[in-house]
């Protein structure tokens, strides 16, 4: 369980921006059948994967359902959405396994994140919002986005409505720096071999 909730964790956290809010809003979400299937993990949060005795992650409409080396499994709930000529994942984890503790599970709270999507007919990358540039951004006063921090912490967790990010990502969507390439994911469509 220890390596699946790292898979998740890698997917939500890290130096990627958390929201409490989603980064859409209905009229910009949009279906992609064309990613339904499985996927193999070239790369994860930036680092190449061996992929030989990995199981295939599965895409569908609204989920992602990853695996680690160890046949981990984590579940990320996913909205495709559309802004401009520009693709975006919005993911947050998907229920918790029965196993979890209620008293765990009390604690913790799902969180979105956004990932700026690039795709062709084999090829998925993922590129999360920089957290980060972000930060950077925010005190240098060129952002300006409603957000917490706990003190001591420097991680904030963003409150900024859904149409505040939409414009947001309207305007940095093209931005090298924040969707840099150091935390990314590279899928690769799974091609079964037959066996003879």
């Amino acid at each position: 369980m220890k390596r699946a909730l790292s898979v998740l964790l890698i997917f939500l956290s890290g130096c990627i921006v958390q929201s409490f809010y989603p980064f859409y809003t209905d009229k910009s979400k949009v279906a992609l059948p064309q990613l339904n299937g499985e996927w193999d993990a070239m790369v994860a949060f930036g680092e190449k994967q061996d992929t030989t005795n990995v199981p295939p992650w599965q895409i569908t409409a609204d989920q992602i359902v990853a695996y680690d080396p160890n046949l981990q499994t984590s579940k990320v709930h996913v909205t495709f959405f559309k802004l401009g000529d520009q693709m975006f994942c919005d993911s947050i984890a998907a229920d918790k396994a029965e196993s979890t503790p209620w008293y765990w599970a009390w604690h913790t709270r799902g969180v979105h994140t956004v990932t700026k999507v690039e795709t062709n007919r084999d090829l998925l990358t993922l590129r999360p919002l920089d957290l980060d540039w972000l930060t950077n951004r925010l005190a240098n006063g060129k952002v300006s986005l409603p957000h917490m921090t706990e003190p001591g912490d420097d991680w904030p967790l963003f409150t900024a409505k859904s149409t505040d990010w939409e414009k947001f990502l309207t305007k940095y969507a093209n931005n090298a720096d924040a969707f840099p390439t150091d935390h990314i994911y590279v899928l690769k469509r799974h091609v079964t071999v037959p066996t003879k």
